[in-house]
């Protein structure tokens, strides 16, 4: 029983430290705040929110759609991405960006 414990232990210490590992990067442009959407309650990962319009010029010219999130690793390397459709709304599910975000853990 005490191995147990330890091993859930260890684990849940395993995750918090890989959890600042993944930032999720979510980008919407001024004009559709009221699109924003709700990252409240994702675990195990930073979240960023920033406007479109404060970013570089480099940045704004490849973002075709907004709102836009991205989940970006220590590296700044793109693990998973989610694009406004054409009512200007992210359509995804807050569980499957969870259930990415926990995917990218356990691969690590």
């Amino acid at each position: 029983m005490k191995k147990l414990i330890f091993a859930v232990i260890a684990f849940l210490i395993f995750v918090q430290i890989n959890a600042q590992d993944l930032t999720i990067l979510h980008i919407n442009a001024k004009w559709n705040q009221s699109n924003n959407f709700n990252l409240r309650g994702i675990k195990n990962c930073k979240i960023k929110m920033v406007l479109l319009e404060d970013q570089a010029p480099s940045i704004r010219s490849q973002i075709k759609a907004v709102p836009f999130i991205i989940i970006l690793d220590k590296n700044g390397k793109p693990r998973g991405q989610w694009t406004a459709d054409i009512s200007f709304k992210i359509t995804a599910t807050k569980q499957e960006i969870q259930n990415r975000i926990n995917v990218l853990l356990l691969e690590n």
